[in-house]
């Protein structure tokens, strides 16, 4: 086992722990899962390397909460809807609901049950809420999972509790080793960050890398991506900048980037906002290369800002047939919806709902452990035919394919 995960581990038991003792001490300790085995055993730190142990033994293991047959399965999503990404958590749970329209009419899972549960973006929190939906709501599987502290507490906890859990917002790989109930997938903009970094160290032969990126949002975690890949491949960050929401000059932010002499600039930032960085680009001049998100893929941005980033590089992320159908009627629904583009996290909600409803239509009224089986199953396929990432490259205000001289 890597110390990584170990110290994971440890961290995780300690939380489930003290969360336990805090029911206790308020008199709410009821003890629902007595003859199971509880989380801080099952997380020992010296637990067998795939984290198996985690699941109960066949002998010790609680019945599955009773659902009668005429119920229809019950989907749970875990997020933080309450607190600082609230509207986040609400966009993931909008393409969840689109995944359950997408269904066709008189198909068994079109009658899949969505609960939301609220983990305040908190460990306790998500402790709290996983069983609540195990005990009181009796879902048939969790999605969801947004901060890290706080999905290794539901993960863990969803896993001793033999729950399916779809995890496919945290970017954290060790996830999918806790136990065999618990499924991670790589976001795709994860996914075009690491590709970045290949890009530049392995054809572009670039070194020196610098990059600006939002104190909030998803452009910390892509530039810890991309930092961290570029370091494992012998290159150096040599300058790193964030700012704060309701910035609007980067004049002096970009000049002390770019006084590091870096050869590749990285700007996981968001179209609206680098609206107002690109002209920064251009007053100071650059030669370093440039490279965006798949963001910056858009017809309205590349017309107002193609003039200050030409040359830059735009990562395309190519997902698998299925999916790549999928999120095509997803877009079309959400459009016709909302009258905009889904973000990130209403796509992402939208896959872990199509995998949930893919995976009940192939087993109508399966159990958990036949629908943790097809689950394994499907992601084991999938991995079979990964996501690739290619490379546009602005010219003259449109996008061209990329090809490394």
């Amino acid at each position: 086992m890597s110390r990584q995960i170990a110290i994971r581990i440890c961290m995780t038991a300690l939380i489930l722990a003290g969360c336990q003792t805090l029911r206790r001490g308020s008199g709410r300790d009821r003890d629902p899962n007595a003859g199971r085995q509880t989380a801080t055993q099952t997380t020992a730190p010296h637990a067998p390397e795939s984290l198996a142990t985690t699941r109960p033994a066949a002998e010790d293991k609680a019945p599955e909460p009773a659902r009668s047959a005429s119920q229809p399965p019950r989907l749970g999503v875990l997020a933080p809807f309450s607190g600082a990404i609230a509207n986040h958590a609400r966009s993931y749970l909008d393409g969840v609901q689109l995944a359950l329209e997408s269904v066709a009419s008189g198909d068994s899972t079109r009658d899949l049950a969505i609960v939301p549960a609220d983990d305040k973006g908190e460990p306790a929190g998500a402790l709290l809420a996983v069983r609540r939906l195990d005990e009181v709501e009796h879902v048939t599987c969790l999605v969801g999972g947004f901060q890290t502290s706080a999905t290794w507490v539901a993960a863990v906890e969803a896993n001793c509790r033999q729950l399916p859990f779809v995890v496919n917002v945290v970017q954290d790989g060790e996830l999918a080793r806790v136990g065999p109930y618990v499924f991670h997938e790589s976001a795709l903009p994860t996914l075009a960050a690491r590709a970045a970094a290949d890009l530049v160290t392995f054809e572009l032969r670039l070194f020196r890398a610098a990059m600006l990126f939002p104190e909030a949002g998803e452009g910390r975690l892509l530039a810890s991506e991309f930092s961290s890949r570029v370091a494992g491949l012998g290159g150096k960050v040599v300058a790193s900048e964030s700012f704060p929401p309701g910035t609007t000059d980067f004049s002096p932010i970009v000049r002390r980037l770019l006084g590091a002499e870096p050869d590749v600039l990285f700007l996981p930032i968001e179209p609206e906002t680098m609206l107002l960085v690109a002209p920064a680009l251009t007053v100071q001049g650059t030669e370093a290369q440039v490279i965006g998100t798949p963001a910056w893929n858009s017809n309205r941005f590349l017309s107002q800002a193609a003039g200050d980033l030409e040359g830059a590089l735009v990562p395309e992320v190519e997902t698998a047939g299925a999916d790549r159908a999928a999120l095509a009627q997803f877009e079309r629904a959400y459009r016709a919806r909302h009258s905009s583009a889904p973000s990130r996290y209403a796509s992402a909600g939208y896959l872990a709902g199509r995998r949930v409803v893919d995976a009940l239509a192939a087993h109508p009224g399966a159990d958990r452990q036949a629908l943790q089986s097809e689950l394994a199953r499907r992601a084991a396929t999938r991995g079979a035919k990964p996501e690739s990432c290619r490379f546009l490259v602005v010219r003259q205000g449109a996008l061209q394919p990329f090809a490394p001289q």
